[in-house]
């Protein structure tokens, strides 16, 4: 990759995050919320690594997968402050035909570190993407457990056994 290469990837890089920080702020001053303390730039949702690589799973045998990471390991930034959220993300799925490869699953969850968005969000796209990785598990259960802020325990959790879909 050249420097020129670089140079115009940061280049992009940056408007994109500035776009996507000037929206947010937008969307939240349309409820009455401003940000306080200093505000950084933030990546958005779609700038998340979209792949995620499978293995075939060619066992009679219904396992149950979990994946869950270390407390802290799993972040992304708060759409409001542009603060990090640290939390523990756990996935439970019983495979069908595949499951997840677990350097390109560990990219994945990296990938996050720069967007900027609200917890609940995350939590509903890292579901959606792992629907489409894994479309004939039997279930897949996505957990985000974030450290407190404010005084305020956020689980959130999405069970595809409780979807309508």
């Amino acid at each position: 990759m050249h420097d020129s290469d670089i140079a115009d990837r940061l280049a992009e890089a940056r408007e994109q995050a500035l776009r996507h920080t000037e929206q947010s702020l937008d969307h939240m001053a349309k409820y009455g919320i401003r940000p306080e303390g200093q505000v950084g730039l933030f990546l958005p949702p779609d700038a998340r690594q979209e792949s995620i690589h499978r293995l075939p799973y060619e066992h009679d045998a219904r396992q149950v997968v979990v994946y869950e990471t270390e407390p802290g390991e799993f972040s992304a930034l708060c759409p409001f402050s542009g603060l990090p959220d640290f939390g523990t993300l756990r996935i439970e799925y019983v495979p069908g035909s595949d499951v997840l490869e677990l350097k390109s699953l560990k990219y994945y969850l990296i990938s996050w570190r720069h967007i900027g968005a609200a917890q609940e969000d995350i939590t509903a796209l890292i579901f959606a993407d792992l629907r489409r990785h894994l479309p004939d598990a039997e279930y897949v259960v996505v957990t985000t457990v974030y450290n407190v802020r404010g005084g305020i325990n956020t689980t959130c959790t999405v069970d595809s056994r409780e979807q309508n879909t």
